[in-house]
């Protein structure tokens, strides 16, 4: 499993330096955000937050960041303490955890992974939102959990590991839990979303490192939450929204290498390069992939939902206006999004 590395003096005397470059970059935003264009984000803490955000993942390395933030399980056991939740962990095949949010017992579950870029861990707000999203649900008749994959980071162990972990998260679900794919939901955000979608390809064309997953039935939905399905950094939007976003093309690009790990692209580490007759079989009932409109990732995943929407008819494309790269989880973890709120009516519908 992924863990705090241990860095060396040189890579923890660059901390400090790197925290007054980020505070620079916050002030300087600060002051020249009362008098930002249409190119920047339309709310002013958004500008900021978003500012400081691209500065921390551009000027820290992939291990300072795990340094800084702590790892999934932790932040699982800490988000759940709080709340006054006994956690729950089940260890799962090739060193990852599946983490119960919710009732274990529920019928119908969400299989989950989160984003990260497959670099870093889960955050507080990947908890919190999906805590709030099941009680907003079973409050109204729903009887759902979430399983949470902690898989391996970047860094600890290259492709395809996450994968394989994400696909044996479902196996457990279906096989030793024994639910029935129709009460069984696969999704993910950002690189979490590239899992979802490769596991839903891996379903009906199997990875050939990966043992095949076969389903008696189709699962009762797919989604992505701005899904990094495509590493390619020359799309439109990666200059349209580019001071409006939370990421940048430099900081994806050094995490796609690090999750190859020098392997060359295939459909399943970068779904979006599938043949699109690979999707007219999906094994599932619906789809769902949404995308803030001020995400530099919006073009190919634009681009992308198309794709699958010619050949699987029972998909749902949703542009949040205004928001950025993964909004619940990072600029807006107090507020409803219309992401968020898309996102709780296309599960009601489906459970």
């Amino acid at each position: 499993m992924s863990s705090i590395p241990q860095l060396g003096f040189w890579e923890k005397a660059d901390l400090p330096l790197a925290h007054l470059s980020i505070f620079a970059s916050v002030l300087y935003h600060a002051i020249t955000g009362v008098f930002r264009g249409k190119a920047s984000p339309k709310r002013y803490d958004h500008h900021i937050m978003a500012a400081m955000i691209r500065k921390l993942v551009d000027r820290t390395s992939d291990r300072q960041k795990q340094y800084l933030n702590a790892p999934t399980s932790d932040t699982y056991t800490a988000v759940m303490k709080k709340r006054g939740l006994q956690p729950e962990t089940v260890a799962l095949p090739h060193g990852a955890e599946g983490h119960w949010l919710g009732n274990k017992n529920a019928k119908n579950v969400i299989v989950y992974y989160h984003g990260g870029g497959f670099a870093m861990p889960a955050v507080p707000a990947h908890f919190e939102f999906w805590l709030e999203m099941l009680r907003a649900l079973n409050e109204n008749g729903h009887d759902l959990a979430v399983f949470f994959l902690h898989y391996t980071l970047t860094g600890t162990g290259e492709y395809p590991t996450q994968l394989r972990q994400a696909i044996e998260a479902l196996r457990y679900i279906l096989n030793t839990t024994n639910r029935a794919p129709s009460n069984v939901i696969v999704g993910g955000d950002s690189a979490g979303g590239n899992l979802a979608t490769a596991t839903l390809l891996h379903l009906s064309h199997p990875h050939p490192e990966i043992e095949p997953l076969a389903v008696s039935a189709p699962l009762a939905g797919v989604f992505a939450y701005a899904p990094w399905v495509n590493f390619s950094t020359d799309w439109p939007s990666f200059k349209e929204n580019q001071w409006r976003d939370i990421l940048t093309a430099d900081v994806l690009t050094t995490w796609s290498d690090a999750y190859r790990g020098g392997k060359p692209a295939d459909q399943w580490n970068e779904p979006f390069t599938a043949p699109v007759e690979l999707w007219a079989g999906a094994k599932t009932e619906k789809i769902l992939i949404l995308v803030g409109g001020c995400e530099i990732l919006l073009s190919p995943i634009e681009a992308f939902a198309k794709k699958i929407k010619s050949v699987f008819p029972e998909t749902i494309y949703y542009v949040g206006v205004d928001e950025t790269h993964d909004a619940p989880f990072f600029l807006s973890t107090k507020e409803e999004t219309q992401t968020g709120s898309e996102l709780r009516q296309w599960l009601a519908a489906r459970l």
